[in-house]
Parts: C-alpha cells; structure tokens; sequence
C-alpha cells in the first residue's frame, strides 16, 4: 500500500503534464523513441533513488541518483545592524545602539564548497555541504566620528539540503531548501543561514544525442540569517589608523554623554585607540561585541543555465540580481549510477 502511494507522488510530481505537452525528463518526439524504447526496456536493479524502476518503466530518464559537485560562490549584500553591544577584554557587555549610528553595512563572501548529492526519490534530492572560503565586511560608521572599516576572515562551511523537483506539460519546476552554518574565525559560534529557492525552466535536448540538454531557468531567492552574532576582534584590526588627536578628543567628549555603564567601557576603548594614534602598542586590547542584524533584502531574482553534457557530467552557472544582493554561482556536477 505505501509503495503504491510512493509511486502515485512520484508520478504526480515528474509528470504533473498538460494535454500532451512535453515533461520533464520525458519527450513523445519520435527522434528520441528509440533511446526512450530502451530506457522503458532496461532492467533496473539499483537501490536509489526509490522507485526508480517504476520511473523508467514509464519513460521518464531521470538523472544518474548519486552525484557530488565542485562548486565556486561569491555574495555581496547589505546587512542592516539593529542593535550592539560591546565590551572590553570580557567584560560585561553594555548597550550602545541608541548612541551610535551605521551607515550601510556590506558582507561579501567567496566560497568553495564540495557538495554530495543523492536522488533518494526521482523527485527528492538530498545533499551535505562542506567547504571553505573568505568574508569580508564594510562596516560604515556615521556617529559619534565618521568612520570606514575593512575586516577579512578565513571561513568554513557546512551543512545540508533538500530540493524537490517536478513538471508541469513542457516546464520544470525545483524548490531547494537547506541551512549553511558559516565558521568565521573571531565569531564564537557559527552563524547559520536559511536558504530558499524556487526555480522554473525548460530543457532543450540535442536533437542528435538525447542524453546531452541544455536548460535555463529563472526564479527567486531567499536568505535569512542568524539575528544575533557574538564575537571578538582586537582593537588594533577595527583602528588601524584613527588618524589625529581631534578624533580622540571627539571620542572622549561624546563618552562624557554616555550613562556610567557605558562610558566605562568605552572610555577602555577609546585609551587603546589613542595608543594607536599615537604609536603605542595596545597590547592584548580586543572588542567583545554582540549584534543584532537582518538582511536588508531577503529576496532577489536568480537566472541561470545548465550544459549536460551526458548524464555523468554537467556544468551549471546562476547569476543573482536585483534587490540589495548579487551573487554568482559555478557548478561542476559529475554523477554515476551507485550500488
């Protein structure tokens, strides 16, 4: 009873088709009928993905279930931070976000990630994330002094995935979700990030070779982040050059406004920065900072293509645009059969 309701999901989700419009992984172009004879013809012995003798039976040629990608990532979007705290060499942590006030805030990432993969269903993909990489944050600071600062890390990553794919007569349809924790090397704990995509596209076979198609897409992303971030990072690394004494000057005085807890703390900071200013080593002088942040703009539109060129190999590119992200996306696929 449970493999029949199996194999009415499977069905339903690969050839949700109109009339009799082409599906996914299925074509009635009689140029092909005798490579999709063979395929409804073959005896399939192999465990994954799930079903997939009942697949086949019924024509659909669906990807070689076990896969593993190399895959190059970069991202740069604006971060907005809703609140800070700050202490000194583990102190306690006070509240300064009614008293200081950032410009936009720039996160940049270059990632290099191996990602395994495995169709468990023909419409159920599973997959793992391993890797590692750069990030980079502009921080803008408006008040109390006008500053910009540059902090570079060494990153790995980890995590896992999920996409469910299906068709609608001649267009596919695939939903990916999957959580990336990111290890950024002066944040205590790594960030997670939740990622959503919805993608919707055509495939082109080779009219020569059915097994070699191009498909294009466009769709939606989503990311949302952990809110609250907590770390540290030496002083000498966020001021490396304060600049002159008026700037310590305005330091102090607008720590004269600050209530006591406050203007303890940042008065510790600001003794550092005039060391710096003034050719002093600051010695072991480290920032604890704890943020409250958010994404400025969770969505944005994606674009992109798929070169197979059989079904072991196949090469994937993704441009992200509009809103307040832009990303790009090079994947090389390699799949085989399995056990």
């Amino acid at each position: 009873m449970l493999k029949n309701i199996l194999l009415i999901i499977c069905c339903w989700l690969l050839s949700l088709n109109i009339a009799e419009a082409q599906g996914y992984g299925k074509s009635d172009n009689p140029a092909y009928k005798a490579y999709y004879d063979s395929i409804q013809q073959m005896e399939y012995d192999y465990t994954f993905p799930i079903l997939g003798k009942q697949a086949y039976k019924r024509g659909y040629d669906i990807p070689f279930p076990w896969g593993v990608s190399a895959i190059y990532f970069t991202q740069k979007q604006e971060i907005n931070i809703t609140q800070t705290a700050i202490g000194f060499n583990g102190s306690n942590k006070v509240d300064i976000s009614n008293f200081i006030n950032f410009g936009p805030t720039i996160a940049t990432t270059n990632a290099y990630t191996v990602r395994p993969d495995l169709w468990i269903f023909p419409f159920l993909n599973i997959y793992g994330i391993l890797g590692g990489g750069t990030t980079e944050t502009e921080v803008t600071l408006l008040d109390p002094i006008s500053l910009q600062t540059d902090q570079h890390f060494g990153a790995k990553s980890f995590g896992l995935g999920a996409t469910l794919a299906g068709a609608v007569g001649p267009i596919w349809i695939a939903w990916d979700n999957n959580y990336n924790f990111v290890d950024v090397d002066v944040i205590v704990e790594p960030v997670p990030a939740f990622n959503s995509s919805l993608r919707i596209g055509h495939s082109f076979m080779d009219p020569i070779k059915p097994t070699r198609s191009l498909s294009v897409w466009s769709g939606v992303f989503y990311q949302s982040l952990q809110s609250d971030t907590e770390g540290s990072i030496a002083i000498q690394n966020i001021f490396p050059n304060i600049g002159d004494g008026n700037i310590i000057e305005d330091m102090y005085r607008w720590a004269e406004t600050l209530p006591p807890a406050q203007k303890f703390v940042v008065n510790k900071i600001i003794n550092k920065m005039e060391d710096i200013a003034n050719g002093i080593d600051p010695g072991n002088a480290n920032i604890d900072y704890k943020l409250e942040k958010e994404v400025a703009a969770p969505f944005n539109l994606i674009l992109g293509a798929q070169y197979q060129f059989n079904k072991h190999w196949q090469l994937r590119s993704e441009l992200g645009v509009f809103g307040k992200r832009s990303q790009f996306l090079l994947n090389l696929n390699y799949r085989f059969q399995g056990f």
